[in-house]
């Protein structure tokens, strides 16, 4: 017998060995790609299976499901095999806890089944920090929406005004969402667009909750000082033994008055309140008895308080105006809007902050623009230069309780340590 002898040479060897590295390769890839299907969920069509479980006991199983777009509530639930009927049903319990079109697509649902039958038995999500539960019981559905237990902790933030106070603040730390309540809780005291400068200080105390599920979130202001053109101003959230919470400065007066300080948020004042101005149209110096906020057409306005429409339409000169009447006999003017908000008519009441219009350039304007009036009866004031009255003063062991919780906070507004944290309260379930 003829028996022919292999030898296996440097070069074949190494050829060999690189083949059975890409032959392991290709068989790890396809352990880990079917091993991984049953997680993977594709954007095309529904999965086959279920999601994995994400935890299980020996009567029950809790499954994470991620909505996808184009998801429901609903669909989930069939997904999981509940029943048209038991769904709606399901649905219906629903309804009065929560706004359903605020679930959306990135939102985790948790689905509780029987593992003995595979039946549904709970389904949970959370909407604004608060845990929405739905169960099945020998009566049937019952819903329940409750706060997450959170750990809240009190962070400073402190900066220097260079450009704005909205990128000012964003570069020291704050959240778009906290300058927009700093503006909110100011707004009567403080006009955002032009009371600052370069070189104005700022310290905030904002809470920050840290929930039982690992989540963080921004929660309110607590106290703020903010130097403006005008002065310095500082604000304190305190929560009166006889109502909700709300801001006050360091006397124990509200912040929140009677008037918001401007109707819209504007680019310039183009003309001020003035009794001697040349008017632009009719080359005439005459009393120009108002304030025009220069702003792009289309710019939201706003009542500046609470009262009804008095008159709503055209006026020669005003183009689209409204007056409001408000309490103590004042009336806030509104002209030259391009158009109304819908469905607004006289002898309706509005809110302070309503949208009422939109800024235009109808009647007698030379460019789009609010021209905004403020009368006591009859007579023209300044609005500019009237002081707004507030709505509320602290008595009695209220006013003693924000005094104490006031000096706290103040002393953490001027701690040297821009890193201080102290923990408050854990929120009760």
């Amino acid at each position: 017998m003829l028996i022919r002898r292999f030898i296996i040479t440097p070069t074949i060897r190494t050829i060999l060995s690189n083949a059975a590295r890409r032959l392991a390769v290709v068989v790890l890839l396809t352990v880990i790609a079917v091993v991984s299907a049953p997680f993977v969920n594709s954007p095309h069509r529904e999965p086959d299976t279920l999601p994995a479980l994400a935890e299980s006991s020996k009567s029950r199983s809790r499954i994470g499901v991620t909505l996808r777009s184009g998801d429901t509530l609903l669909g989930v639930l069939k997904r999981f095999g509940l029943k048209t009927p038991s769904a709606h049903a399901v649905m219906e319990k629903m309804q009065p806890l929560v706004n359903l079109r605020n679930i959306r697509p990135g939102n985790d649902v948790h689905v509780v089944l029987n593992n003995a039958d595979r039946t549904v038995e709970e389904m949970e999500f959370v909407v604004d920090s608060e845990l929405i539960r739905v169960k099945a019981t020998g009566a049937g559905w019952f819903a329940e929406r409750r706060e997450i237990p959170f750990v809240a902790e009190s962070v400073l933030v402190r900066g220097t005004i260079n450009n704005s106070l909205y990128e000012s603040g964003i570069a020291a730390g704050l959240s778009p969402q906290q300058i927009l309540d700093l503006a909110t809780v100011f707004e009567s005291d403080i006009d955002f667009f032009s009371d600052f400068h370069s070189g104005n200080q700022f310290s905030v105390l904002v809470e920050k909750r840290r929930y039982a599920d690992g989540r963080y979130r921004d929660g309110r202001i607590l106290a703020a000082e903010l130097d403006a053109e005008d002065g310095a101003f500082d604000a304190f959230y305190f929560s009166a033994e006889a109502g909700g919470g709300g801001y006050y400065n360091r006397n124990g007066e509200a912040l929140q008055r009677s008037f918001l300080r401007a109707p819209l948020s504007y680019a310039r004042i183009s003309s001020p309140f003035s009794t001697n101005r040349l008017h632009p149209i009719f080359r005439a110096v005459l009393p120009h008895l108002a304030i025009d906020y220069a702003a792009p057409p289309g710019t939201p306005v706003v009542a500046i308080g609470a009262g009804r429409i008095d008159f709503i339409g055209w006026q020669n000169g005003y183009g689209n105006v409204i007056d409001i009447r408000h309490a103590g006999n004042y009336t806030s003017r509104y002209a030259h809007f391009s158009r109304f908000a819908p469905n607004l008519h006289t002898g309706q009441p509005v809110s302070a902050g309503e949208v009422i219009g939109y800024v235009g350039q109808t009647g007698n304007a030379t460019g789009p623009h609010l021209h905004f009036e403020f009368l006591h009866g009859i007579t023209k004031i300044n609005f500019l230069a009237f002081r707004l009255p507030k709505i509320e003063q602290l008595v009695g062991d209220d006013l003693q309780r924000f005094f104490r919780s006031r000096d706290r906070e103040i002393a953490m507004l001027h701690s040297p340590d821009l890193k201080i944290r102290t923990a408050q309260r854990l929120s009760e379930n």
